[in-house]
């Protein structure tokens, strides 16, 4: 009986090596996903410094992932990755009165080829631009850029 029991014990050493192994690899494959999915709205310096976090994070990660003694901490060590890059993908992008004049001047040439910006005030996480083009209001997102909605004059 203690063979038996020593057998199984070593059956499933080896098998939670395994599953370890696997969780391990599993990690591994999740990155070039998150890489994915966090670059598609990128372009030029932004995607650069941040393919430049990711692969530093990346290979800290992978290091530590090395050390890893258990499935649990596998998985503990992936949730902490993903919500350093989650935290830094939500940062706010729009962080000066300057760069939403930039962002709702840009946007509203489109519509009007005078316009001259006059002012931005952040309210939360919302600038609101005053463009000089008649009475018109951009109100962009101060943590991602986009324009959240606008008010173009009818003309007379």
């Amino acid at each position: 009986m203690s063979n038996e029991i020593e057998d199984i014990k070593k059956r499933l050493t080896i098998l939670e090596k395994q599953d370890l192994w696997l969780a391990k690899q599993l990690v591994s494959s999740v990155f070039a996903t998150e890489l994915n999915i966090a670059t598609r709205t990128m372009k030029g310096e932004e995607a650069r410094e941040f393919n430049t976090l990711f692969a530093k994070k990346r290979e800290d990660l992978e290091k530590r992932l090395g050390g890893a003694k258990t499935i649990g901490s596998v998985f503990k060590l992936l949730i902490e990755f993903d919500k350093e890059i989650s935290d830094y993908i939500r940062a706010t992008k729009v962080d000066t009165a300057d760069k939403a004049m930039e962002i709702a001047h840009s946007f509203i040439k489109k519509y009007s080829p005078v316009a001259l910006p006059l002012k931005a005030e952040r309210e939360n996480d919302v600038w609101l631009v005053d463009i000089d083009v008649g009475a018109l209001a951009v109100k962009v997102d101060a943590k991602t850029g986009d324009i959240l909605s606008y008010e173009i004059p009818e003309k007379k």
